[in-house]
């Protein structure tokens, strides 16, 4: 069994597929029900494996409670998870090229998940652009003039804030 496999088919079915589960208004669904939807690819995957794989994952993406589990951030299905709201000045995001021009003129949106995401930390923020190009942009969020001006910033872990939308001009390019 390959975890990183089973992770990220986690990822897919918590944040994208929950069909045949249950999923509350915070994106919960039962440990139980996930284990089994598992099983089907992976036989023999047993709980204690499935929970050592959210306690070890990289980005935190993952919560269990009262035998409960949810993806706490990157979520294209209908769902609005229960995070604390915090207080930062600085968060940064990492992007093309081509999409930070966009971003200059009309903010940071959501694309394709329910929210925006972003990090406290430039490397990270490096990291997660390069998905989408080998020499991202790198933005920097004034999130303290934001917030002051309604703007909300949650704490999906300790890698991953996500707000629903940045106006630009709280954008600014950063040096990494």
């Amino acid at each position: 069994m390959n975890r990183r496999e089973v992770s990220k088919q986690m990822a897919y079915l918590l944040r994208h597929d929950p069909s045949g589960m249950e999923m509350d208004e915070e994106g919960f669904v039962d440990l139980e029900v996930l284990l089994e939807k598992l099983r089907e690819r992976w036989k023999n995957l047993t709980d204690p494996e499935l929970r050592k794989i959210v306690e070890e994952d990289p980005k935190g993406r993952y919560e269990i409670s009262d035998g409960k589990i949810r993806a706490l951030y990157g979520h294209s299905v209908e769902v609005e998870p229960d995070l604390p709201e915090v207080d930062v000045d600085v968060l940064y995001h990492g992007t093309s090229p081509k999409a930070a021009e966009r971003i200059d003129r009309e903010g940071l949106k959501s694309q394709g998940r329910r929210k925006v995401h972003l990090s406290a930390r430039k490397k990270d923020a490096v990291e997660v652009g390069k998905r989408h190009t080998p020499q991202p942009v790198l933005l920097e969020i004034e999130a303290a003039k934001a917030r002051d001006s309604g703007v909300a910033f949650q704490k999906a872990s300790d890698k991953v804030f996500v707000t629903d939308f940045v106006p630009p001009k709280f954008i600014r390019p950063s040096d990494r």
